[in-house]
């Protein structure tokens, strides 16, 4: 699908699925294509005398696949996090190509960005032109990456308080502590939330580097400035959110960290049954082994209290340790 956004006398209009004619319009300024075929591809290339790049060349991960000067236009490749919300979230590729007066976007996924931003440049009553578009696409990227991020911080911290709230109300009480179950589906949670940090880090890592990069490129209303100055503010949230992505990566490790000492201390308390069971019904087992010697010489063989001085015995010397443990503290 192609879009076409051009400026008219009564404001922006968009044209879909545009004739060769709408393409030699003096007000199109920003040519949309989402999820092109060849052929929509081959149109555009015939209009602007360019190449465009195809679906596997967007995803190659070299430097100078993702940007670079070609054809008189400026080619530049980002990464970003899209469908968060679905259960399926996946990196989305975006090439913003600079010819011109024109700016041409690639994307092969429709993400919320580009559905919130073209409905606000319609309302616009402002003129737009090339840069203001491809600016404004960059800070709305950013302020979406930015809410993925906070939603990250909101699921990091509500397992946070399932993991130690819970855990330290349930210990306050004297109740059982948090059994495997519970700790395995924080630890799965835990690995989901880091494997989406980690993408959105790689996402942010291409974004700063489209947006340096398109610094350089001189405006379109006065060849003699880059778009850097315009594009400053947007670079500085991407670092900021750089750091903020990789506080949560830290918090991610920490937690982590904290999730399996919690299940070593849960097995350390089973272990720690086993081992008292072990010494309580070790005396017994003792005097039990004693008793049950075949010699004619043992002493209480031949009298009728001996199997009950033997009960008797193995009963103190279970409840014995049992006291013991129980003085020291150790159940």
């Amino acid at each position: 699908m192609i879009r076409l956004y051009t400026q008219t006398e009564n404001g922006i209009s968009r044209i879909e699925e545009p004739k060769d004619h709408d393409y030699e319009r003096s007000g199109v300024f920003w040519i949309d294509l989402l999820q092109p075929t060849a052929e929509e591809l081959r149109t555009v290339e015939r209009q602007y005398a360019i190449e465009m790049p195809t679906k596997d060349e967007m995803r190659e991960i070299e430097a100078t696949s993702r940007l670079y000067c070609e054809d008189g236009g400026r080619f530049m490749t980002a990464c970003v996090l899209s469908r968060v919300e679905t259960d399926e979230p996946e990196i989305a590729e975006i090439t913003f190509i600079l010819k011109g007066k024109q700016l041409i976007t690639i994307r092969h996924t429709d993400t919320s960005t580009f559905h919130t931003f073209p409905t606000s440049l319609m309302r616009s009553p402002s003129p737009f032109n090339r840069d203001l578009v491809f600016v404004g696409l960059l800070e709305a990227l950013v302020d979406r990456q930015a809410d993925v991020l906070e939603r990250f911080g909101t699921d990091l911290d509500a397992i946070s308080k399932k993991i130690f709230r819970a855990h330290h109300r349930r210990t306050a009480k004297n109740e059982e502590d948090p059994d495997t179950d519970d700790l395995r589906e924080a630890l799965e949670e835990l690995g989901r939330v880091g494997d989406l940090i980690g993408r959105q880090r790689d996402a942010l890592v291409t974004l700063l580097r489209l947006i340096s990069y398109g610094g350089c490129e001189t405006k379109c209303t006065d060849p003699h400035e880059t778009l850097y100055k315009a594009l400053h503010p947007a670079t500085r949230d991407v670092q900021s959110l750089s750091e903020y992505a990789s506080f949560l990566s830290n918090k991610i490790n920490f937690m982590l960290d904290a999730v399996l000492g919690l299940i070593n201390i849960e097995q350390n308390e089973i272990f720690k049954i086993f081992t008292i069971l072990s010494l309580v019904f070790l005396p017994p087992t003792l005097i039990a082994s004693i008793f049950g010697m075949n010699f004619a010489s043992m002493p209480l063989l031949q009298s009728g209290w001996g199997f009950w001085i033997s009960i008797a015995l193995m009963v103190c010397a279970a409840v014995l340790p049992l006291v013991i443990f129980k003085i020291k503290r150790y159940i």
